[in-house]
């Protein structure tokens, strides 16, 4: 009798209820075109059940800096904080392994930062977050199929968040009033914003090869400048940029994150180009030369020493100065 109940009961769900300025979050995946060129992106997905609203924004990847720069957009955007937020098991805010839950050191200084409730969904309890599942499917569907393009990820994120409130114009499937007017009242339930906004990036002690750069996430290189070489750096890392810092704290190098589980180089020439001023016979095999247009290139491959080293030095000025691109 006592296993005929018990299987009885796991054929439904309790149907839960949520209050006004609770949230949900879980990610996504999807295809979108940046600078023309295909990519696999995740987008993190934020919903309040109460009014059936939701925010998106796109990421490279899953990690605790990606979940803590969508939340604190989406907070900043809203105005508010939610009171509860829960999560999925995921890697990026923390886990639950069986009563005991471990948050990541970024998202728990980020939970305390901004003072919400955090709870972490029992693996396998789909049920516990279905509202933003379901929200996940709905998003790609309706904001990003046919597949986007963009220029600038950050630019493009902005973007989403008014896209989101345009679909709030229409009614709710149970309560028959819009979105739009349900989610004032999960708003006049969020609590303040604190005076400032919490850095959503983390520090890592990094070794430099003999080429000043180094490695994050087991595959992706970075540069920092050949002066650098061979010693321990800072990098600050961030959902979409990774800085080199130098012994002051300064920025000295900023880099696009890399995502993925394939290899990937990024390289900023600026900081070569000091060298390469003082040592203009490496000219023809360096990796400025190759990351010129061509015709500058072919410009500069004519020029005799005198007149490739004061190009060099422009070339160096400018990039100190402004950034390579705008030097070139």
């Amino acid at each position: 009798r006592v296993k005929e109940d018990r299987k009885s009961s796991t054929k439904g769900h309790l149907e839960l209820v949520w209050h006004p300025g609770e949230a949900q979050v879980d990610f996504g995946e999807a295809d979108c075109y940046e600078n023309n060129i295909k990519r696999t992106v995740k987008y993190l997905c934020v919903s309040f059940p109460y009014s059936n609203g939701a925010y998106t924004q796109l990421f490279g990847g899953e990690t605790a800096e990606c979940v803590t720069q969508g939340l604190q957009d989406i907070f900043r955007r809203i105005g508010g904080i939610p009171r509860r937020v829960v999560f999925d098991n995921a890697a990026g805010v923390g886990k639950r392994i069986g009563e005991k839950i471990r948050l990541a050191e970024l998202f728990l200084r980020f939970k305390c930062h901004y003072g919400f409730e955090v709870t972490i969904c029992n693996p396998y309890s789909g049920h516990e977050k279905g509202h933003v599942e379901n929200k996940v499917g709905y998003i790609r569907r309706n904001l990003l199929v046919p597949a986007p393009g963009y220029d600038d990820i950050e630019v493009y994120n902005s973007e989403l968040l008014g896209r989101c409130e345009k679909d709030w114009n229409r009614e709710h499937y149970k309560k028959h009033v819009a979105i739009g007017v349900l989610f004032e009242e999960d708003r006049a339930a969020l609590s303040p914003l604190p005076v400032k906004p919490f850095n959503c990036v983390r520090y890592e002690k990094v070794k430099t090869d003999g080429y000043g750069k180094f490695c994050l996430d087991g595959k992706h290189w970075y540069s920092s400048a050949p002066e650098m070489a061979n010693c321990n750096i800072v990098a600050e890392i961030g959902a979409h940029h990774v800085e080199v810092l130098d012994s002051s704290g300064d920025t000295i190098i900023r880099h696009r994150r890399m995502y993925g589980n394939s290899r990937t180089d990024s390289v900023d020439w600026s900081t070569s180009a000091s060298r390469l001023f003082r040592n203009p016979g490496a000219w023809k095999n360096s990796g400025i030369r190759e990351s010129m247009p061509e015709d500058l290139r072919n410009s500069m491959d004519e020029m005799d020493v005198p007149g490739l080293k004061k190009a060099l030095k422009v070339l160096r000025d400018l990039s100190g100065q402004y950034d390579f691109e705008t030097a070139i």
